[in-house]
């Protein structure tokens, strides 16, 4: 079996470009450089990689796409939801 790396179906896209613009900002922000300065505060990056899980959760059960950016969009939206309850039962 030949795994793809872009998507074909509309679900499959989207989680795909949301789940690297999560990836690209908060590199970005990371690396906070005076050059680049990103004024979106982390919880509004979050949410673009949130919507890209769920959006990948969608291709993947209703179309059954298993390409490798939509797939990549499952692990870093758990990571995500695994951060947002973290933050909610030790705030610091």
């Amino acid at each position: 079996m030949k795994i793809q790396l872009w998507s074909k179906t509309t679900a499959g896209k989207w989680a795909a470009i949301l789940t690297l613009i999560f990836i690209i900002f908060m590199a970005l922000k990371l690396i906070n450089l005076a050059i680049i300065r990103l004024p979106f505060p982390t919880p509004f990056i979050a949410v673009f990689g949130v919507v890209g899980f769920i959006m990948g959760l969608i291709s993947i059960m209703k179309n059954k796409d298993r390409t490798l950016l939509t797939l990549l969009s499952i692990p870093i939206g758990l990571l995500i939801i695994f951060w947002v309850a973290a933050e909610i039962v030790v705030p610091h």
